[in-house]
């Protein structure tokens, strides 16, 4: 993002950064950590409620989210600073090739997390050949039962907005803010390992995560707009509610 600076504005930004990255590289990966490693006990002693962790975590992830926002507006700045504006390749000023060819890649990556969830429901055999790679760690994350698929969704599109709002709307601005010669490449590289280690919790398979960081950060960067990324982080969330059934 190309955005306005000041002293005041950036000792302030520069501030929240650092806070911003604690959180991200810190807390959030032991938070992870700990409640994985909660849910996977309770789970043994057959305790458990993934209900209460879904909506715990939606909870959790809107604190720092409406902070960090309330923080961003009241040192001058405003939402279109942070990707709330219609795709535009003037924004970041990119080529029209790499504008249009951003936006045809958020519609096939929609379109395949689309057919992913029309494959999962229509075909057993096909849900449980994916179901069947899924790490446990990973397994005992996932919703099975209504309810729990329902609880799901809203943590599909909680999670799509404010972690896009935090890894891509906040980090795209902050960084250049504060660090002006810094190229997108470099932050889109930067967004995404801080994307990976929020995940980290996973395991081995935090590294879906890293890849899904640089697709869905240049997408960002390439179109200037959050949008198109929620859209398709809630899709792409809402693939793993048709992995799993009561009767597997």
């Amino acid at each position: 993002m190309i955005v306005p600076s000041s002293e005041s504005n950036i000792t302030l930004n520069l501030v929240l950064l650092i806070v911003v990255l604690v959180l991200m590289t810190v807390v959030y990966p032991i938070a992870g950590y700990y409640q994985s490693k909660r849910l996977r006990d309770q789970m043994i002693n057959r305790v458990y409620n993934k209900i209460l962790w879904y909506r715990s975590s939606i909870i959790w992830s809107w604190v720092p989210t409406l902070a960090i926002m309330f923080l961003v507006l009241i040192s001058g700045f405003n939402l279109a600073d942070l990707g709330f504006v219609t795709p535009s390749a003037q924004i970041n000023r990119v080529g029209n090739i790499w504008f249009y060819g951003a936006l045809a890649g958020a519609a096939i990556y929609f379109i395949y997390s689309l057919y992913a969830i029309l494959s999962f429901r229509l075909s057993n055999k096909i849900r449980l050949e994916h179901a069947d790679k899924i790490p446990a760690a990973m397994r005992m994350m996932l919703p099975v039962s209504i309810k729990e698929k329902r609880a799901w969704t809203l943590l599909a599109i909680s999670a799509g907005i404010t972690e896009e709002i935090n890894y891509r709307g906040y980090l795209f601005f902050a960084i250049p803010l504060i660090f002006p010669r810094v190229s997108g490449l470099a932050i889109i590289g930067v967004t995404s390992l801080l994307f990976a280690i929020g995940h980290i919790y996973q395991g081995k398979e935090a590294f879906k995560p890293a890849l899904a960081g640089v697709a869905i950060g240049t997408i960002f960067y390439l179109t200037g707009s959050i949008y198109p990324v929620i859209v398709i982080h809630i899709a792409q969330d809402l693939v793993a509610k048709e992995l799993l059934k009561e009767e597997d």
